[in-house]
């Protein structure tokens, strides 16, 4: 945020006063009364801008009136006309002496007038000025401090900017006054900031989009959804810039006006706010275009169009960047985000809902009129904040709603809010919805009863079976912000949700579910099933999972249901068999279906998918039904049906794209594909009896995906098979017969052995040869002439991203496998190679590597920069470890050692320590909390009884720890760990991973200044823990800690004092070193080399025993071993000799997430874990 935006941010209180009169008149009424005082009241008047004027019979007496002081203090701004005989008036200058007292201490905005005077003169009381002060000398002369007070009085008010009358018509000097006050004074929409919480942080945030501090034009959109304070933000960010603008205008309502009466109305008041046009009417929209495109151009203004929802609209009203005069500012507020991309506009503030603190603290406010809430009501209160998830206009509302009401109707209150949500919440809401598109409010409503929080791609194939185009439904209710895309997942606000349910449930009443469109609670699902009341009103079911042991529905219950085009029973425990379906279904998903087959009155002319999972079913349908009626249908999903044993001769579904028998075991033969079958791209078949493929797979022309894993009765492949052009994804895992007679050359049927060449190897992207164990795969490199299947095909494959040859007797990778440059999975476990070749380094988008149960395996060569899952448990001859790569925010490490290095600066024995931090340090500088915990091993190798777990307090209050997602989350140590050693548990964490409302503690101190910091380690297994250790990190440890590392580059030393006698932190120093600018150092250190020295000596200053496999721990064993091969603690980790590595690094396995851990785990040995935020490595070694 630019200087310039916090100071206004600092001082926004004052915008906040109640002033009754705008602007205070001062001036001798025998000078200007009736000529130019007069026409700047009329003026003013006219321009609705409140103005006090004393009243000519008001009775003057030597002291001036107490109404007028009063008026004076009551007035925002003070227009003193300084006249000839001004100072000839006690009464005169005393109103003088109190503006400026109130200009001082009031805030008060003083703009003085020379009305045919010489500023000079007034400054330094020469002319008449020095004539009245003599007549006053001589008549107080008792009183000489009161005579002083009007001399400086004069003195200042001439130094303020001022107008000058002379040499001007009295007409253009009025006239600018006026612009003046109206760009100067908020009284329009002065907010007042008190009972706005969380509103600091948004201000800074559209500050910064706004940069006032450059002279361009900037165009700024705030969006979101109804009731996420988007207007009160602009008020409040109006309100404390206007007066840095030439005009202002602040066009509110800009939806409900031109719904209700036009645009028209819109460009008046915007032109008369800009003092461009005052009362004169605009003769039409056009016109009105025209002076406002030709009039603002000239002008430094500030804009505000709130609640816009059509692009029209923002262009009539000027929003164009070469409209507008440089300097200017528009912020547009609304709630489709496509408005704001399309008008271009400089940036885009998303307006987000409150977090858990501040919807708190607004809650509190509103329903109690203080922040904390009684004892009595803070259960109740945090239900209610759950239920409004952090939308302001739901926070205000219930909470006013319930101030001074009592407990028993508060709980009523919550309670009829489950049946019947709050009207004027969702009517603000449904401004929204009511704007879109029927599709799209079709698709809102499917999102709101079906599918809030499901994933994207499953979701858009069920409303394409809909006929809701919903590739551009979805970006519209996104753009809207009616819904969100985190994480693939489509996410809707629990109250946008109501309000779409709640829109579904009036369509009919209440005990009438069976007249709605759409059924999603079980409770009124089972009572229409039950009941028979289903109508054709209804449109869609779905049913979730949830245990049910059996439903007694009527088997003739959806025999009413029409119009019935969407249902989905997820809860396989339902024994329910219906008698009919409705014949216009499109998507049908019943899992676990109990019926041997679909009902022979079913024609599912008009299917689109047919999910059938873990059914009993063992044929579709019985009769002379042909599969031919499936016209339309584009997925067949009957995975799992393990009873399913009948299909149709031939499939001649020309729609099918997906067709998915996996594991169905009693499936022998796969029926013949026909011709017209080209649109299949995925088939799978894994799991089931198959003995072959059918010849006509060579139909199958757009297939992108073949899975046949596990089949292990699969003997051959027909010659068509290569014909399959557009394959990219194959699984041949499993089929042990077929790879039986791969072996003898017998596996293809028609040409022997596999083509050495093929175009369909040249397009695909994954293959799974998993269990391949043949001879022929030795060795696997291009100088061998009997390479046999892989051999001769590998290396071909420039396209191959997935590549698994798990469990093939490989003995040796080849170098060539650096050809396949595209790959980013490779899957090798359970071979018997002892090394894997240094080409694999050129493998630059290989981001995962699994080498499990490769006990031949002995080291690992340099890995790809781009690495980030290793796994490598059952490597048992490994004798060379990874070296960790890590560049992430937070750390989480436990490894073996019993020393707490000297660098935490805070130890205590036992299970806590506590600290005093000064404030000063807190406020300013602090950038994370360290901490270090010292803990036995168990006796017996016994599991921990519980996690250990870590608690952080903060002035005796316990914090909470949440992820990037403002989760919950908590820092332990999992209780299925087996502590063989003494082990050091390492945490290092940021402020920001303190939910928030906690956080705020952190600025809390004692009458001293200070505030005390402690950690606890609770587990139930009393003396685990041996001692605890605690550093706050300051901005000031890093730059010192830079400087020793520039140092220690150059000289080869250890960088930090206190850490090279111990077990070196360098993975958690690099982080804190990321949180400061380390250029100042003029030189950066190679964050590899640093972590690979640091985590070598982490090693060897652990004391960790070269037979932990064993649970011995032997320091002085593991310090002779390595003074005898003169290994320091500076020596690089790869530079150390095989032999010397400790044994216990037997295996690695690297994996995104958060945390490093060296710790024992049951039955695998010991393990290390690299924790990492962000997408980085987590290591087990």
């Amino acid at each position: 945020m630019s200087t310039q935006g916090a100071s206004l941010l600092s001082s926004s209180s004052s915008s906040s006063r109640r002033w009754i009169n705008d602007v205070f008149l001062s001036f001798r009424g025998e000078d200007t009364r009736n000529n130019f005082t007069d026409h700047l009241y009329t003026a003013l008047q006219r321009s609705g801008i409140s103005t006090f004027r004393d009243n000519e019979k008001l009775e003057r007496g030597k002291s001036i009136a107490p109404e007028l002081l009063k008026a004076i203090e009551e007035s925002r701004f003070a227009i003193v006309i300084l006249s000839r005989n001004y100072a000839s008036s006690t009464w005169c200058l005393d109103e003088l002496a109190k503006i400026i007292q109130c200009m001082k201490e009031n805030e008060m905005t003083v703009l003085p007038i020379f009305y045919k005077v010489d500023p000079s003169d007034v400054r330094n009381q020469k002319g008449t000025f020095s004539q009245a002060f003599a007549k006053h000398e001589k008549r107080l002369k008792g009183n000489t401090k009161k005579v002083q007070t009007w001399r400086a009085a004069l003195s200042e008010v001439a130094n303020l900017s001022e107008w000058h009358s002379q040499d001007r018509l009295e007409s253009e000097v009025i006239d600018n006054i006026v612009k003046v006050i109206i760009n100067k004074q908020s009284y329009t929409f002065s907010v007042a900031t008190e009972g706005l919480v969380g509103t600091s942080s948004k201000i800074e945030k559209l500050m910064s989009h706004l940069a006032l501090e450059s002279n361009g034009v900037r165009i700024i959109g705030i969006r979101g959804t109804g009731g996420m304070g988007k207007t009160t933000l602009a008020r409040v960010v109006y309100s404390m810039i206007s007066n840095q603008f030439e005009a202002c205008s602040f066009v509110a309502n800009v939806r409900e006006v031109c719904e209700k009466y036009g645009i028209l109305q819109l460009q008046q008041k915007l032109l008369n706010d800009l003092s461009i046009l005052r009362d004169m009417n605009v003769k039409d929209v056009d016109n009105a275009v025209y002076m406002i495109k030709n009039r603002l151009r000239h002008k430094k203004i500030l804009l505000i169009i709130d609640d816009v929802n059509e692009l029209d609209q923002m262009n009539k009203l000027g929003v164009k960047h070469d409209w507008l005069g440089p300097g200017s500012r528009v912020i547009i507020t609304t709630r489709d985000a496509k408005l704001l991309t399309t008008q271009k506009v400089d940036g885009i503030y998303e307006a987000k809902v409150l977090s858990k603190g501040e919807a708190f603290h607004l809650f509190n406010l509103k329903a109690f009129d203080k922040e904390h809430p009684p004892k009595d009501y803070l259960k109740l209160s945090l239900a209610f904040v759950r239920y409004a998830g952090g939308l302001p206009l739901a926070i205000e509302v219930l909470g006013s709603i319930l101030n001074r009401r009592s407990t028993f109707e508060w709980k009523s209150v919550l309670d009829r809010l489950r049946e019947f949500p709050e009207r004027k919440i969702l009517n603000v809401l449904q401004i929204s919805f009511d704007g879109l598109h029927e599709t799209e409010q079709e698709i809102f409503l499917n999102i709101a009863c079906f599918f809030n929080h499901k994933n994207e791609e499953t979701v858009i194939p069920i409303l394409d079976c809909l006929e809701l185009y919903p590739k551009i439904g979805l970006s519209t209710l996104i753009e809207k912000s009616l819904i969100k895309l985190e994480n693939n997942q489509l996410w809707m606000h629990d109250l946008l949700q109501e309000m779409g349910r709640d829109k579904v449930r009036r369509e009919c009443p209440k005990d009438q579910p069976g007249k709605r469109s759409k059924l999603w609670s079980y409770k009124d699902i089972d009572n229409v099933l039950t009941n028979n009341t289903g109508t054709e009103a209804i449109q869609g079911i779905a049913l979730p999972f949830l245990g049910t042991k059996g439903a007694h529905w009527n088997p003739e219950s959806f025999s009413k249901m029409n119009r019935l085009k969407l249902l989905i029973i997820e809860d396989p425990y339902l024994m329910y068999e219906p008698k009919n379906l409705p014949n216009g279904l499109r998507y049908l998903n019943w899992c676990g279906y109990p019926s041997k087959s679909l009902p022979t009155s079913f024609q599912p002319d008009e299917l689109i998918e047919l999910h059938m999972c873990f059914s009993n079913i063992e044929q579709l349908w019985t009769g002379a039904k042909s599969w031919e009626m499936l016209k339309k249908l584009t997925v067949l999903n009957l995975k799992g049906c393990e009873n399913l044993k009948s299909l149709p001769r031939k499939f001649e579904m020309k729609s099918l794209k997906i067709l998915i028998l996996s594991n169905c075991s009693k499936i022998k033969t796969i029926p013949e594909f026909g011709e017209n079958m080209g649109c299949v791209i995925e088939l799978y078949l894994n799991g089931t009896a198959i003995t072959k493929l059918p010849s006509s797979i060579g139909n199958l022309s757009g297939l992108v995906s073949l899975d046949v894993m596990d089949c292990k009765n699969l003997i051959s492949l027909p010659s068509t098979f290569f014909s399959l052009t557009r394959l990219k994804d194959l699984s041949l895992s499993g089929c042990s017969k077929l790879i039986e007679n791969l072996g003898r050359g017998e596996s293809f049927d028609g040409i022997g052995q596999m083509p050495s060449s093929n175009a369909m190897f040249e397009t695909l992207k994954k293959i799974a040869f998993g269990g391949f164990q043949l001879p022929t795969l030795y060795p696997l490199s291009r100088s061998s002439e009997s390479m046999g299947l892989l051999s001769s095909s590998l290396f071909g494959l420039s396209s191959l991203t997935y590549l698994d040859l798990s469990n093939c007797n490989i003995k040796e990778i080849p170098y060539d496998i650096a050809c396949l440059f595209s790959l980013e999975d490779l899957i090798l476990r359970g071979n018997n190679f002892s090394c894997l070749p240094e080409s694999i380094a050129q493998l630059s988008y290989l981001n995962c590597l699994r080498v499990h149960n490769c006990t031949s395996l002995q080291s690992f060569p340099k890995l790809p920069l781009n690495i980030g899952y290793v796994e490598g448990f059952g490597c048992y001859s490994l004798e060379m470890g990874l070296s960790p790569y890590y560049n992430g925010e937070s750390y989480d490490v436990v490894f073996p050692g019993s020393e707490i290095p000297e660098w935490f600066s805070h130890q205590c024995m036992g299970n806590e320590v506590n600290i005093m931090e000064p404030f000063s340090h807190l406020c300013n500088d602090w950038i994370g909390i360290a901490i270090c915990v010292a803990f036995c091993s168990l006796p017996c190798h016994q599991n921990l009884n519980g996690p250990v777990q870590f608690r952080l307090r903060v002035n005796g209050k316990d914090m909470s720890f949440v992820d990037r997602n403002e989760r919950s989350r908590a820092y332990s140590i999992s209780d299925d760990m087996v502590a063989l050693s003494d082990h050091i548990w390492l945490l290092y964490f940021l402020p920001q991973d303190i939910w928030e409302e906690d956080r705020k503690s952190l600025w809390e101190c004692d009458a001293n200044g200070f505030r005390e910091i402690g950690i606890q380690i609770d587990n139930t297994n009393s003396g685990l823990v041996k001692k605890c250790g605690l550093r706050v990190v300051y901005k000031k440890d890093i730059e010192d800690l830079n400087g020793n590392v520039v140092q220690s580059s150059n000289n080869n030393i250890i960088p930090y004092e206190g850490l090279k006698e111990s077990l070196n932190l360098w993975p958690m120093v690099n982080i804190m070193r990321s949180q400061v600018d380390t250029k100042e150092c003029g030189e950066e250190l190679s964050s590899w080399q640093e972590l690979n020295n640091g985590f070598h000596s982490a090693l060897l200053d652990s004391g960790i025993d070269e037979d932990l496999d064993e649970g011995v721990t032997n320091s002085s064993k593991t310090k002779k071993s390595l003074n005898s091969s003169r290994i320091s603690k500076s020596t690089p980790l790869e530079s150390v000799p095989t032999g010397n590595q400790p044994r216990w690094m037997r295996a690695a396995r690297v994996r995104e997430g958060k945390g490093i851990q060296f710790l024992s785990v049951k039955n695998r040995g010991p393990c290390l874990w690299l924790v990492f935020s962000a997408g980085l490595l987590k290591i087990l070694l």
